[in-house]
């Protein structure tokens, strides 16, 4: 995560959502959010492509063992 919750920080997303809203700085943090969950979902699916082929690596080698032992 980007920031700590603090009372401070608290109060200047109350100020920034509420008493003085800035559009633009809202607009901006969830530019931010969702860049940061696109970050995130390519992570998560490059690292689910790492393991499929590792566990594929681990077949090929135990076929590969096997079939040296048969010849």
């Amino acid at each position: 995560m980007k920031g700590e919750v603090t009372p401070e920080r608290i109060a200047e997303l109350e100020e920034l959502f509420e008493l003085n809203r800035d559009n633009a700085k809202i607009r901006q943090m969830k530019k931010d959010v969702e860049e940061y969950e696109h970050t995130i979902r390519q992570k998560i699916e490059l690292e689910e492509q790492a393991r499929l082929k590792e566990r594929e690596v681990e077949k090929l080698n135990k076929k590969a063992s096997r079939l040296k032992r048969e010849y």
